[in-house]
């Protein structure tokens, strides 16, 4: 809601999804599944159909969402996501005019595992606890479900973990296994590449998912974006975030928002990454670092 005030307060329309399953939102939630893209493009499409709408959607989240913000860019027709018209022009069928993807979690082997192999069992657990099959959400349950059996991740294959987990929570995670089966890592990402809209990736150095981000901002097709700061997965909302290195993320999203719309800015990818908790940082191309160039933000 915070969230929705900020971009309202810039003059901004702003509607807030509940994906299909979720809290408001009827019939059954499947992460990851068929329906993020469809459904996104779907509402899109009803935007643009609204008197105060002018035509022009970006579509924006982070994590989970940042995935449901993305979807709707990547799925469709070729020629929505290849074409070089303005925004606002030649996306009536529901994509969006640009996308702004924070900490962006794309996807379910991209979460499951680290880029290196290993199992990211116990930051799965906590999350399927949490929200998984379920239309609300316990960010606590996990805790509850160890504080009665402080083993309950101690135990192989992973796949069978949800049967302990059920007896913890009094709930089954029947989609916990198709978590575990995927093999597709980088789909997302790599269809990025035939995309012509604005990016803008934000992440941080400390999140699990950077290396997903900054692929995402590399292969992206269209005028992309970085910012890696020196900050966790809830990036300047996370207590141990640098002093030095805060940003105003809202007021940095409508700037970018505007230029996007606009059509400002530059083809190529650029960025920032920080340096540390210095406040400096070091500006990036999508294919090497721009030489000397590191400056307060």
């Amino acid at each position: 809601r915070a969230e929705s005030r900020g971009w309202a307060a810039h003059g901004y329309a702003v509607l807030a999804q509940d994906v299909r399953g979720r809290h408001g939102s009827p019939g059954e939630w499947q992460p990851y599944g068929e329906h993020e893209g469809p459904d996104g493009t779907a509402a899109i499409a009803w935007v643009r159909s609204q008197p105060w709408s002018n035509g022009e959607v970006v579509a924006a989240g982070a994590s989970y969402a940042a995935y449901c913000a993305l979807a709707p860019a990547l799925t469709g027709p070729d020629d929505r996501r290849r074409t070089g018209a303005r925004p606002g022009e030649a996306h009536r069928d529901g994509g969006p005019d640009a996308v702004i993807a924070a900490v962006p979690a794309l996807g379910l082997v991209e979460t499951a595992r680290e880029p290196s192999g290993p199992e990211r069992l116990w930051a799965r657990a906590g999350w399927w606890a949490a929200h998984g099959d379920r239309r609300d959400s316990e960010p606590d349950a996990l805790s509850r479900a160890l504080a009665s059996d402080p083993r309950l991740l101690e135990h192989l294959p992973v796949t069978r973990v949800a049967e302990r987990l059920a007896e913890g929570l009094g709930r089954e995670l029947p989609s916990w296994p198709r978590l575990w089966t995927g093999r597709d890592r980088g789909r997302l990402a790599d269809a990025g590449s035939s995309s012509r809209l604005p990016l803008l990736a934000v992440g941080g150095t400390r999140d699990p998912f950077a290396d997903d981000t900054v692929a995402l901002w590399r292969g992206w097709g269209g005028p992309a974006r970085l910012l890696l700061g020196p900050w966790g997965h809830h990036l300047t909302a996370d207590p141990a975030a640098p002093p030095r290195a805060h940003v105003n993320l809202g007021a940095l999203y409508v700037r970018w928002a505007r230029a996007a719309l606009a059509g400002r800015l530059e083809p190529r990818p650029r960025g920032v990454i920080a340096l540390g908790g210095s406040g400096r940082w070091h500006r990036v191309t999508g294919t090497a670092s721009a030489p000397g160039a590191s400056e307060p933000c």
